[in-house]
């Protein structure tokens, strides 16, 4: 095979491959879980919703699932729209976004020059009583990270109920302590980056427009070594 055809194949490959890797999704994984450093338990009796306990043996976790790998050098940047996938422990609740009752309040996230998640401010929240829309009064879970620390609350009651930092509507805007809430704090979270399992997202129009280019340039130069 004439050397210029091979190179014109072999950027082809090279094209195919980068868009293929640019639509790569990616899971940024809490890696090794936040055990907690400290609690403050309800006051028994419980005078409101389901008491329960957090314990030192506990800790936060979980995962989220981008469209495509982050890009570097962020700023508190609100990736929520990457989001297609998340779940979060505190411990004693879980947060899914396969979960009618969570609600996302933050996902703001800073990335160094290599897009390596450097610092996160991520809330959500999940409703445990009450229906949608829910109303003051209602009561419910809340885990953050971010902010130097790992924050946790359950049972906590709640004062006012709008739209969140990302635009989701019956989401809890404040939430005050009292006797029946419990809380735990821990270290900042560290974050690992993997590509998603399974098959990846199908490139680009634009992205395949480079990689038919690129091919018929290549067959360009083949039909003119044959005349």
């Amino acid at each position: 095979m004439p050397s210029n055809v091979r190179n014109w194949l072999a950027a082809i490959a090279v094209l195919f491959t980068a868009s293929w890797a640019h639509a790569q999704a990616t899971v940024y994984t809490v890696t090794p879980p936040s055990a907690y450093a400290g609690v403050n338990n309800f006051t028994a009796p419980c005078g409101a919703g389901t008491c329960q306990n957090f314990t030192l043996a506990m800790a936060a976790s979980g995962s989220f699932t981008t469209s495509s790998p982050m890009a570097g050098s962020l700023v508190a940047a609100n990736i929520f729209p990457l989001i297609t996938a998340f779940s979060f422990s505190d411990g004693l609740n879980t947060y899914s976004s396969a979960d009618a009752a969570v609600r996302v309040v933050r996902f703001n996230v800073s990335t160094d020059a290599g897009g390596a998640i450097t610092s996160v401010l991520i809330a959500v929240e999940r409703w445990q009583t009450g229906t949608s829309p829910h109303t003051a009064g209602d009561r419910l879970s809340v885990l953050q990270f971010g902010g130097g620390a790992t924050f946790a609350a359950h049972n906590t009651g709640c004062s006012s109920v709008g739209i969140s930092l990302v635009g989701m509507a019956d989401t809890c805007l404040a939430t005050p302590s009292d006797a029946s809430r419990s809380e735990a704090n821990g270290p900042a979270a560290v974050w690992f980056a993997a590509a998603a399992p399974g098959p990846t997202s199908i490139p680009t129009l634009s992205e395949w427009s480079l990689i038919v280019l690129a091919g018929c340039m290549g067959l360009t130069v083949i039909r003119r070594r044959r005349v």
